[in-house]
């Protein structure tokens, strides 16, 4: 009975004392009797041989230390313990050494993060080289078309210019030659104006009882609609016509968009091209029917430099050729290319990610002759926008 005691009242003691000395690997300097209390009144449970190490849970009990041993709790005379270096020194030293692996390791996620940081800068200063690049080639190709064009259109009009002074040329030394030969025939008729050599519809030459002035006889012209057969579609602002046969590319973890506002005179379709190291690799991303006094928003837009291919006009009809369908404006369709490129990169910034967004107003404007977008440098062929 007293044996149980002492083991409870040794537990209450474990877990409830605490001193400076408390919590210490020290060494036996002599055979240790352990004991089942604080006294040589209690009885031995086991025996430390000389040097060995035993854990001091506390050292309040006068003479006495309350000690673990393997998975043994006792008492032991405190005057035969000892401080054992080796433990210190050895935890110590990995203090120290697991305080220099964190160091190491804080200063290898710095450089990484450092390098990582350069990468960035360099990859993306790179590519926005590329791009500038890209588009003064561009631009440069295009300025050089346009003067071709001009100097080929100039060289027409010159040739036409000429073509038209060599007739007239012709003409005249034909009615010089006509009249020089009635005035040898003697004819008074030499002193009259000369005759045109256009015909008078329904007028008769040889007749003549017939006083009256000659009247042109009625020519019935109409004008044929190459669309009469094609189908009439209508389709909601911020659709895609089903003759592109086309669905789009969304990046949903982006929450950016264009903002496009159409007015009164026109309906439109966009087409939004990403931008390649190259023209042959831009790639469609969106194809957008707007219409007339409508703001559309053009969502989820991937990352990546945009430029525009807009169609403007009116009664937009489909057909099939072939078993491919085709679409089109019928009613002043004009067409034309953005120079403006749409950077919709995310930015990295000390106060988180900047998304950006574009605002965009479309319109036709009205001239004595019809309509124009007001931008003749932009203006494209029917083909480049669907091709």
């Amino acid at each position: 009975m007293k044996s149980i005691f002492t083991f409870i009242l040794l537990l209450v003691i474990t877990f409830s004392s605490a001193h400076a000395q408390d919590g210490q690997y020290l060494m036996s300097s002599g055979k240790l009797e352990v004991r089942s209390g604080p006294g040589l009144q209690f009885n031995t449970i086991a025996e430390v041989p000389q040097g060995t190490q035993v854990y001091v849970m506390s050292s309040s009990y006068g003479d006495w230390s309350a000690i673990q041993f393997k998975k043994m709790n006792g008492f032991v005379l405190s005057k035969l313990l000892t401080e054992d270096s080796r433990i210190a020194d050895a935890e110590r030293a990995a203090q120290e050494a697991a305080a220099k692996r964190e160091a190491a390791k804080q200063a290898a996620a710095q450089a990484i993060a450092k390098a990582e940081a350069a990468k960035r800068a360099a990859e993306e200063a790179a590519r926005r080289a590329i791009a500038d690049a890209e588009r003064l080639k561009r631009e440069a190709e295009a300025s050089a078309a346009k003067a071709i064009a001009d100097a080929e259109a100039a060289s027409r009009s010159k040739d036409a210019a000429a073509r038209r002074a060599l007739a007239d040329t012709e003409e005249t030394r034909k009615a010089v030659e006509e009249a020089n030969k009635r005035a040898a025939r003697g004819s008074n008729v030499a002193s009259n104006p000369i005759e045109s050599t256009t015909p008078s519809y329904g007028s008769s030459s040889n007749s003549s009882s017939n006083t009256s002035s000659a009247k042109p006889a009625s020519i019935e012209v109409s004008r044929e609609n190459k669309y009469s057969s094609w189908e009439k579609k209508t389709y909601k602002s911020g659709a895609t016509p089903k003759s592109f046969n086309f669905k789009g590319k969304f990046d949903y973890k982006l929450d950016n968009y264009l903002k496009i506002k159409v007015g009164k005179n026109t309906e439109v379709v966009i087409k939004m091209y990403k931008m390649g190291k190259t023209k042959s690799d831009d790639e469609l991303v969106r194809i957008t029917y707007i219409n007339s006094n409508t703001t559309q928003f053009i969502r989820n837009v991937p990352e990546g430099e945009y430029y525009l291919k807009i169609a403007y006009g009116r009664d937009w009809k489909e057909t099939t050729k072939d078993g491919k369908k085709y679409g089109t404006f019928t009613q002043n369709a004009l067409y034309e290319e953005s120079k403006q490129i749409l950077d919709f990169n995310t930015v990295k910034t000390s106060k988180g990610i900047n998304v950006p967004s574009y605002n965009l107003a479309l319109d036709l404007l009205t001239n004595g002759s019809g309509y124009s977008t007001g931008n003749k440098e932009e203006s494209i062929s029917a083909d480049a926008f669907n091709n």
